[in-house]
């Protein structure tokens, strides 16, 4: 019989993004008196500052366009609620788009409108890391807030704010 972690994880490769979004805005729901946050839809915390969107079986296909590497997708869907209703962030389905070195992490649209657009939420730079054996990693540095991002808090963090480095695990394709 084998040993469970402390944690209550499985010892597994956690395939996905491992994202921290913006640690100071979940402290500050947190403070908040009202404030509120919610997972759905697969998202997972891992401690007090990530959370794990798992990686959507679609995640390692190649985008169409000719100028994009690779487009990888995730599930999950956080949302934060505070001020009497007056604020509300949701972060759901995010799906990087790689060029190169460059890379984009887009949303759905913060008030799940079938028609909209997918919404841009920040900007990345994307190294591959080192992995554990039977995955692959980058690691995406200099995350920033784009326009779109910045209308999604409120104009409260203008856009080219620095959000928190991530981390993309998948499984290693033979």
């Amino acid at each position: 019989m084998s040993e469970q972690p402390a944690d209550g994880s499985t010892g597994e490769i956690p395939f996905g993004l491992l994202w921290g979004i913006k640690r100071s805005f979940i402290a500050y729901v947190r403070r908040m008196p009202d404030g509120q946050g919610s997972i759905h839809d697969g998202a997972v915390p891992l401690g007090d500052d990530t959370l794990l969107f798992p990686a959507d079986d679609a995640t390692a296909s190649a985008a169409a366009a000719p100028d994009v590497d690779h487009v990888w997708a995730f599930r999950g869907d956080i949302r934060f609620k505070g001020h009497g209703g007056m604020l509300f962030v949701r972060v759901a389905a995010p799906l990087i788009t790689v060029r190169g070195e460059e890379a984009d992490l887009s949303i759905e649209d913060p008030y799940a409108r079938a028609d909209a657009a997918r919404v841009p939420l920040v900007t990345l730079r994307l190294q591959p890391g080192p992995a554990p054996e039977g995955a692959q990693v980058w690691l995406g540095s200099d995350v920033r807030l784009t326009e779109a991002g910045s209308v999604l808090f409120n104009d409260v963090y203008q856009p080219g704010e620095p959000f928190e480095q991530l981390s993309v695990v998948l499984p290693l394709r033979g």
